[in-house]
């Protein structure tokens, strides 16, 4: 009977090289990371997919954002900056834009102006330039402040740079400490919180009134200081000065060059 060696039966197995056992590494781990980037993709292609059909379910109907010749949007919303590097929000109800000039400016419905100190502008209606960061306003223009400060007119103009707004037409401010002034145009300087009053200017207070050429309300020393054919009215008599300076929380009036006075 013959006898079968098992050992002899079995191949040999070859002795890995140096060079054999670094080659078999590289092509594991490129396997690996072949594997592993292929389950990758098909996940982010999965959370694409999901994505794109979530934004399609919730997409608006794009055919009405062209109107005629123009785009047309719903609550827009727009941020710009002022020069001392604060932000400012313009909003409106609907806004318009020239489909053939993208960059031109945009009109606005209800529009309504924030800035980064909590001052707030609202109007009739307002056109926004991106590019100037400008807002023009027309039609029951409101401004307020945080600290109190209301004026009101027919226009208004805010640039940023500087942080300026300038109402016309029937301007009429009221004060925090109860005054109210009336002139032909104000101007807000949002910046250095100084108000100027241009144009038959006239404050009023508790126990009369003043009228000049200009007025100016500085927020730091609550100052009202009046300029140009200035004339005092209170209940002791009629004055007329060059110069008037009326502290709001003091409620002191004093008068400075060519003083007149007739007393009751």
């Amino acid at each position: 009977m013959t006898s079968i060696d098992a050992h002899a039966s079995q191949p040999v197995r070859r002795r890995l090289t140096p060079n054999d056992a670094r080659l078999r590494t590289i092509r594991v781990k490129t396997t690996r990371l072949v594997f592993l980037g292929g389950a990758a993709l098909s996940t982010l292609l999965l959370v694409g997919s999901v994505i794109v059909r979530g934004v399609q379910g919730a997409a608006i109907d794009t055919s009405k954002l062209v109107q005629g010749d123009q785009f047309v949007m719903d609550s827009p919303e727009f941020v710009g900056n002022t020069r001392e590097g604060k932000r400012l929000k313009v909003t409106g109800a609907r806004a318009t834009r020239s489909v053939s000039d993208p960059t031109s400016a945009v009109r606005l419905e209800k529009p309504k102006l924030e800035t980064a100190d909590g001052s707030v502008a609202t109007a009739d209606e307002g056109i926004w330039s991106q590019d100037a960061q400008t807002l023009s306003l027309k039609g029951n223009v409101v401004f307020a402040r945080k600290a109190g400060e209301r004026a009101t007119g027919v226009s208004a103009l805010w640039t940023s740079d500087p942080s300026v707004l300038t109402l016309e037409g029937g301007t009429q401010i009221t004060l925090p400490s109860g005054e109210a002034a009336t002139a032909q145009s104000l101007q807000w300087d949002e910046a250095n919180g100084a108000v100027a009053l241009l144009g038959n200017a006239r404050v009023t207070f508790k126990d009369g009134e003043a009228t000049s050429e200009r007025a100016y309300f500085d927020k730091e020393t609550r100052t009202l200081t009046g300029t140009g054919a200035t004339r005092i009215r209170s209940e002791l008599g009629t004055a007329a000065a060059d110069r008037y300076e009326y502290n709001t929380a003091s409620k002191r009036l004093q008068l400075s060059g060519n003083v007149t006075a007739q007393l009751k």
